[in-house]
């Protein structure tokens, strides 16, 4: 069972999570980082355009300069949240993506990896997760990021959504009583659930860092 992060004497702030919690966030996060990739069409190896950039080969230089430009609308309703439009005018909003979506979605991305770095090293079972206050800013960042896509995903739109979605959820499990929920209700509520503790982890450390 998890406990809530806390200052340690040392200035770190740590957590306990049991090893299926760990493997949930992990899941999530690498999720969302596939997400966003396929929606972006980030597909090539950012060390490699990096080292094109860097090439004494023009042709590889000009196929990384257009590669880090080449800016995709978001198609998918969650990475739309992720990266909203900068203007209502479209040739400005296309303008803001052509020149600042690639480093946004490289920042997001950076997040993700390192949040299933963090854990990866906690190893399987139940342990304690310990972060300083650089790497809670990148967990809070990350744990709000994949929080979007879940709420895309419940369809909420406004504070207190999720309050009606848990409420109709409870009512639900009343009514059906003893009968075998569906496949379709199943994923429902593993995604509540995966929401509700990603919002207490993440509370839990905004408070511990006050």
């Amino acid at each position: 069972m998890a406990h809530a992060f806390r200052r340690r004497p040392d200035g770190s702030l740590a957590c306990r999570l049991d090893g299926e919690e760990k493997s949930i966030i992990a899941q999530v996060s690498q999720e969302t980082s596939d997400l966003i990739r396929a929606d972006l069409g980030i597909d090539a190896d950012p060390d490699l355009l990096r080292h094109a950039a860097d090439s004494e080969d023009p042709l590889r230089r000009l196929e990384a300069e257009f590669a880090g430009r080449d800016a995709r609308e978001p198609a998918d309703s969650a990475v739309k949240r992720l990266f909203p439009a900068a203007s209502e005018d479209p040739t400005l909003a296309g303008e803001f993506r052509r020149f600042g979506q690639q480093d946004l979605a490289d920042g997001k991305l950076e997040d993700l990896r390192t949040v299933m770095s963090i854990l990866d090293a906690t190893g399987h079972g139940h342990s304690e997760v310990v972060v300083d206050d650089a790497q809670a800013l990148v967990l809070l960042r990350a744990l709000n990021d994949v929080r979007i896509v879940l709420a895309d995903r419940l369809d909420l739109r406004r504070d207190g959504d999720f309050d009606t979605v848990r409420m109709l959820q409870q009512i639900g499990e009343r009514v059906e009583g003893a009968t075998d929920p569906d496949d379709e209700q199943v994923g429902s509520d593993i995604v509540i659930a995966v929401y509700e503790l990603l919002s207490w982890l993440q509370e839990s450390l905004l408070r511990a860092m006050d």
